[in-house]
């Protein structure tokens, strides 16, 4: 769960460690680094920081403020989720980041996924951010999968190549849903978007069919940048294993363009674009409102309640 640990009256002393760690000597390596950093800091911990004039400090006063695992853990995250702004990342930065994460001992799935992206290793940094991230997770254990990725290559972590039809019957049944439930609503969004039945060759396999659930809860789209809202809102509610590993890559994927999606390729600066970053922290501060875990749930068990009303219940605003 994205900076759920942080609290408003550190807000400051945790700016002051990113500006340590991340501004380099000559300054910001891009110019939307501290204006998206601004962004979230005002919608997510409810301060205003200005990145380009707040002092930083060094590591050594950094571990004596955060003592606490799970505080340096969010710290690290946002050093990688700045680093993974900038297409190339600035070898400086690179080092920099590597240095707070091992001085905080701070071992994270993200920064396997970071030092991927700065040393330009865009196949290598595919394949751990699908392995890692909760999809991947979830890829893993299916008894065949290893075998679907040595036939298929990366596109298995996301497609069905051979098919499940008990998986597909269970997106048919969705069909017969009532009027206004969940189940209703996604199975329109399959047919609204002419999207392939899970389970059925060439749909999209278990794991990645989950995230289609959070697109109709939170009302994202399926282009670039609703996949990015997406990928925000659902990592911002969660605290399973690889959720925040989601936002951070989609983020490395979409506006540093450092590695490619197997669905849609990678694009650089979709994010910084006129009215995107308001709306990617919007995202994040919905999912941070969720009473429930987004990522940690059985869908089809809850197919046939109303919409609204899960919506209303888990605390998803318009």
């Amino acid at each position: 769960m994205f900076l759920a640990h942080i609290q408003a009256d550190q807000a400051a002393q945790v700016a002051a460690a990113v500006v340590g760690a991340c501004r380099l000597t000559g300054g910001w390596a891009t110019e939307f680094q501290p204006h998206f950093l601004g962004l979230v800091f005002k919608e997510l911990l409810g301060v205003d920081v200005d990145f380009n004039e707040l002092a930083g400090i060094d590591i050594d006063t950094a571990k004596a403020i955060f003592p606490e695992h799970q505080q340096r853990l969010e710290l690290i995250e946002l050093l990688v989720l700045t680093e993974m702004l900038v297409n190339p990342v600035p070898p400086e930065l690179e080092q920099s980041v590597e240095r707070w994460a091992d001085e905080l001992d701070v071992h994270d799935r993200s920064l396997v996924l970071a030092r991927d992206a700065a040393q330009t290793s865009r196949v290598q940094a595919q394949s751990d951010f699908y392995r890692l991230m909760w999809m991947g997770i979830e890829d893993e254990q299916a008894p065949n999968f290893e075998h679907l990725l040595e036939v298929h290559g990366p596109k298995a972590w996301t497609f069905t190549f051979e098919p499940d039809e008990r998986l597909a019957q269970k997106w048919r049944a969705l069909a017969y849903s009532p009027a206004g439930s969940l189940g209703a609503a996604v199975w329109h969004h399959y047919q609204s978007n002419g999207f392939t039945t899970p389970g059925e060759v060439g749909g999209a396999n278990s794991a990645l069919a989950h995230h289609d659930w959070l697109h109709v809860l939170g009302d994202y789209r399926t282009d670039v940048i609703g996949e990015v809202e997406n990928a925000a809102f659902g990592s911002a509610s969660s605290s399973i294993p690889g959720s925040t590993l989601w936002f951070l890559g989609v983020m490395a994927m979409y506006e540093g363009g450092l590695f490619d999606s197997v669905v849609a390729g990678g694009q650089k600066y979709c994010v910084s674009a006129p009215h995107i970053p308001e709306r990617i922290v919007a995202a994040l501060r919905r999912g941070r409102a969720c009473t429930q875990d987004l990522l940690d749930i059985d869908y089809f068990a809850l197919a046939e309640h109303p919409l609204k009303e899960l919506q209303r219940e888990w605390g998803i605003v318009p």
